[in-house]
C-alpha cells in the first residue's frame, strides 16, 4: 500500500512541476486566450476587427492571409475589449490567421 501511495504522489509531483514551469514561461496561460474575429471589411486597406473573449490579455504578433505573412501589428487587447488590425493583402474569399505572442493561432475563412 505504501508503494502505491509513493508512486501516485511521485506522478502528481511531476505533473505539478511541469504545470508550474509552463506558467512561468508564459505558455501555460495560452490556454486562457480566446479571441473572436468579429468582422472583416474588405475596403482599401482591409480592416479586421477582433474581440477578446478570454480571461487574459494577449498581443497579436502576426497576421497571415492565405498562409502568407501579411503584417506584424503588435496589438494588445485586454479581456472584453475590441481591437482593429489593418491588413494590406486581404481580398474577398481569403483565409485569415491571427497568431498571438503566446503562440495561439485563430483562423477563419472570410468572403
Amino acid at each position: 500500500m505504501i508503494l502505491v501511495v509513493m508512486i501516485g504522489m511521485s506522478l502528481l509531483f511531476a505533473f505539478f512541476v511541469n504545470y508550474t514551469r509552463d506558467f512561468q514561461t508564459g505558455s501555460g496561460s495560452a490556454v486562457l486566450e480566446s479571441l473572436v474575429i468579429e468582422d472583416v471589411w474588405f475596403t482599401s486597406p482591409t480592416q479586421v476587427w477582433v474581440y477578446n473573449v478570454g480571461k487574459v490579455s494577449f498581443t497579436i504578433t502576426s497576421v497571415y492571409v492565405n498562409d502568407q505573412f501579411d503584417s506584424n501589428p503588435n496589438l494588445e487587447v485586454a479581456p472584453g475589449q475590441h481591437g482593429n488590425i489593418t491588413v494590406a493583402s486581404a481580398y474577398s474569399g481569403c483565409t485569415i490567421k491571427i497568431v498571438t505572442a503566446r503562440g495561439s493561432a485563430f483562423e477563419g475563412r472570410y468572403s
